[in-house]
């Protein structure tokens, strides 16, 4: 009896300790990780204003297109898990999975005190999260999946991801210098003016909302050339799927359709320093691929208003031409200049405004224009003096155009003490003077005029700080 009660005793505290060793977490042990991030916060005044509150003074709709030193407080964390084959070592598959997280406040500049319960409370995105593996088992295949920034370049000085923006969720295909991707960007937005991405789906007498997904198949192709450059070649074609249900009558669009054509061209200047360049783009929209407004240039958010007789984007289109140059002259001095065009129309004959799909108002032509510079004085090592000029040029439907002519001077402290215009983190002081045209102040054509009312000239002054750590 002694025996068997020994026997079940040992036997359950057995089972015990197996099933608490199963409930606990695993230790996290693995060095196979790494972070970056990228960030910018400051204070900033706005004399005129009542309150002084720093606003922006770049034009309405043309976002940091016109100069970005007075954007507000930014914050992102990027996080990457790295796995290793189990194959010899001449295996040179690398394999990443990242997630990447960003902060800003929704009201006003500053991030200080906010909270997510608060008025301009703390705003938080997931812009990335996905898988890639590159140079699968020492091929050149490699594969991605999941939410990621999906771009090329930009123009830092203006915020701008031109050309090739895909920013959304898919997965990618690349072999050597050719890229294949399918995105499917997508939202559930019943005020949405571009083409919907829903219909109501009537069900027993109850409206559900239902996705209507936008396919875009992307092909992308790399040439390069010593003697003449790099060019890329740009290749979209959009889909929205047939909504129709027979149940509404309101939301059943059509399908519709779209394409992008595009070439980007990149060479350095020789007769500079290293890291000086010319870059060139070209860029036609075609239909329900006709976007690129409000500061950004993804194609697929559509811009305009539909023929509401067809319930389609047909003859929407959009030209895209960007310039953009960096010169490191010397060892004092470098000049990062853009220029840029865009114009863009829906698929309504009007050349102001038409009604979207929602029956609003919305403008059906838009032209921007800009030019931009940022010159870096190399005083010392770690002290700079960055100066801008930028003029910025707006024309909505058929008014006329609201100009902007800005001019700034940031005398800049660079603590790593790199002479590069890339050396992060910058502490700066701001001050900037824009011009307005009778337009645009009239018509309170920015951030800043809203603030202030009608006024020719606005002011900002900021001192803040930018970094970056990849």
């Amino acid at each position: 009896m002694y025996r068997k009660a020994l026997y079940v005793l040992c036997t359950w505290l057995g089972i015990c300790l197996s099933f608490f060793s199963l409930a606990q977490e695993p230790v996290v042990r693995n060095k196979l990780f790494s972070f970056g991030s990228y960030g910018r916060v400051g204070v900033g005044w706005a004399p005129g204003i009542t309150g002084s509150v720093g606003r922006n003074l770049n034009l309405n709709g043309m976002g940091a297109v016109g100069g970005r030193l007075e954007e507000g407080d930014y914050f992102e964390l990027a996080g990457a898990l790295h796995f290793s084959p189990v194959t010899a070592n001449k295996d040179t598959t690398s394999i990443d999975a990242q997630v990447r997280f960003g902060f800003f406040p929704t009201q006003g500049q500053l991030i200080g005190g906010s909270t997510s319960k608060s008025f301009g409370s703390i705003t938080t995105a997931i812009p990335e999260l996905y898988v890639e593996a590159k140079k699968i088992a020492g091929s050149n295949w490699s594969v991605w999946v999941g939410a990621r920034y999906f771009r090329g370049g930009d123009i830092h000085i203006a915020d701008y991801f031109y050309f090739d923006d895909h920013t959304s969720q898919g997965f990618g295909i690349k072999y050597k210098n050719t890229q294949f991707a399918v995105m499917l960007p997508g939202a559930v937005d019943t005020s949405s003016s571009v083409p919907p991405y829903f219909y109501l789906n009537i069900v027993n007498n109850t409206p559900v909302l239902g996705l209507r997904g936008r396919q875009v198949y992307i092909l992308e192709q790399q040439l390069f050339s010593n003697k003449w450059g790099q060019f890329k070649i740009l290749g979209e074609f959009h889909k929205l799927n047939n909504a129709t249900v027979s149940d509404t009558t309101r939301y059943n669009y059509p399908a519709d359709l779209g394409f992008v054509l595009g070439v980007k061209h990149i060479i350095p200047i020789k007769q500079f320093l290293d890291g000086s360049f010319q870059q060139f783009s070209a860029r036609y929209g075609y239909g329900i691929a006709n976007g690129g407004d409000g500061g950004g240039s993804k194609t697929f958010l559509t811009y305009g208003a539909p023929n509401l007789q067809t319930g389609k984007f047909k003859n929407a289109y959009s030209i895209a031409l960007t310039e953009h140059f960096l010169a490191n002259f010397n060892r004092n001095y470098s000049l990062n200049g853009y220029a840029l065009y865009t114009h863009s129309k829906g698929a309504a004959d009007s050349t102001n405004k038409a009604p979207d799909f929602m029956n609003r108002q919305v403008f059906n032509r838009k032209t921007d224009l800009a030019v931009g510079f940022r010159g870096q004085w190399y005083i010392t090592n770690w002290f700079h003096l960055l100066h801008e000029a930028n003029y910025a040029a707006r024309k909505d439907g058929s008014q006329p155009y609201a100009t902007m002519f800005k001019l700034g001077i940031i005398p800049t402290i660079v603590p790593t003490g790199k002479r590069d215009v890339w050396a992060r983190p910058q502490i700066r002081l701001v001050y900037e003077c824009a011009f307005y045209n009778k337009f645009a102040s009239n018509n309170l054509y920015s951030t800043y005029l809203q603030q202030s009312g009608a006024k020719s000239i606005g002011q900002f002054i900021g001192i803040g700080a930018e970094w970056w750590i990849w």
